[in-house]
């Protein structure tokens, strides 16, 4: 055995125990949650057996992956402990395709490794593997699917066979699939033109403009709900303003209507100042009704943020590019998008955001020791300050 081989067992060895720590103490806090939002997917799995049409019509086909799952469980009569069992060892395999992700997008092993550890103990991320919700699944199928798309953008030979199955169970186990795959296609378009790919470049910057008004003009804008935004709710079903305003989750107003609300009802200073706020509760994550403990808990992944910061203003390696425009755009949209709806309670939506944030604070900390390196360098320099004389 050669010492990198059993370097990297070692480390392997560590990192699985840090997990089974972390993973041990969330199942004492939480145990395994069926109750809530997970009752809308033992639902739709006692609707697809019952051959009955799903829960929400046409909008529970962007859930269908992870209802299914629950189906499967269901339909065999295995215990619903074993779901999360399930979402706990894909959350392992996404944090070592996380690892991998840095380690080829950044070359450095210990920035890689050392955010490996920290995306196994990213409690914003890992707490959701003990509720039966689709955000665990989901944002462990996006951290893979960041994986094969820097390998299909890299190494073109092993293409198609990896990302299409990972595209398609981000995009039916949230309706956030949607942001991936828009990230996807710009990145996927940036990448045309930096390769000097014009024509491939124009030909799909057609189609996707075709797709993004077709998308506008479709259903799927009935995630944007104008009586969310009449409400003025941070939280979601948490009006504001308008109590007594009728409300429905999928009222399929449609865009149009939205911006009618917001102009009419709302104004766009309060829309904006609204959005602003949103924006501090979606990244901030604290909570006025969490204990000052669990808010604490959420504090201390602050740190990240002024990393990722430094990472999106520096300098992109050819290897990089693709991975740190990937996180930036994803995070953008993100934000976009939470100015036309509203936070979860819970502030379960972060979590499919959060793995770009490690991202972009692990492209901070390269740059970080990069410079560390450049000036010890420098220090140790054979020509003298001043003088330039070199030591012969």
């Amino acid at each position: 055995m050669t010492a990198g081989k059993f370097f990297f067992e070692k480390k392997f060895i560590f990192a699985f125990a840090v997990y089974f720590i972390v993973t041990f103490i969330l199942l004492f806090q939480y145990g395994v949650q069926t109750g809530g939002e997970a009752e809308k997917y033992l639902d739709n799995a006692n609707r697809i057996l019952r051959g009955d049409e799903l829960r929400n019509g046409f909008f529970g086909i962007f859930y269908i992956a992870y209802s299914l799952i629950i189906t499967f469980f269901v339909k065999f009569s295995i215990p619903l402990v074993f779901v999360a069992i399930l979402q706990l060892v894909v959350s392992f395999i996404a944090a070592l395709a996380f690892y991998k992700l840095l380690l080829n997008a950044f070359q450095k092993e210990f920035v890689a490794f050392l955010f490996f550890i920290a995306y196994l103990c990213c409690y914003p991320i890992q707490k959701w593997s003990y509720f039966l919700y689709s955000e665990g699944l989901h944002t462990s199928f996006v951290v893979i699917g960041i994986y094969f798309f820097d390998i299909l953008l890299a190494e073109r030979r092993k293409l198609l066979w990896s990302f299409i199955p990972a595209l398609l169970l981000i995009s039916f186990s949230r309706p956030t699939g949607l942001i991936f795959l828009t990230t996807a296609a710009l990145v996927s378009l940036m990448w045309l033109y930096r390769s000097n790919r014009k024509i491939l470049f124009y030909l799909f910057s057609f189609l996707f403009l075709i797709g993004v008004v077709g998308i506008a003009n479709s259903p799927l804008t009935a995630f944007v709900n104008p009586d969310s935004l009449r409400r003025m709710e941070v939280i979601c079903q948490v009006p504001a303003s308008n109590t007594d305003t009728a409300y429905q989750e999928f009222n399929r107003a449609g865009l149009m209507k939205a911006y009618t609300t917001i102009r009419d009802d709302i104004g766009f200073g309060n829309f904006f100042r609204l959005g602003m706020e949103k924006l501090g509760r979606f990244f901030g994550m604290y909570r006025p009704y969490y204990s000052w403990k669990n808010n604490c808990l959420l504090l201390m992944y602050y740190i990240f943020y002024p990393f990722a910061l430094i990472g999106i203003f520096s300098r992109s390696g050819k290897r990089s590019f693709a991975v740190k425009a990937f996180s930036i755009i994803y995070l953008l949209i993100t934000s976009m998008a939470i100015f036309l709806t509203c936070d979860d309670w819970a502030n379960r939506f972060i979590s499919p955001a959060f793995p770009f944030i490690l991202i972009l604070a692990a492209a901070g900390c390269c740059n970080i020791y990069d410079r560390i390196m450049r000036t010890h360098v420098q220090a140790s320099s054979p020509y003298v300050s001043g003088n330039k004389i070199q030591n012969k």
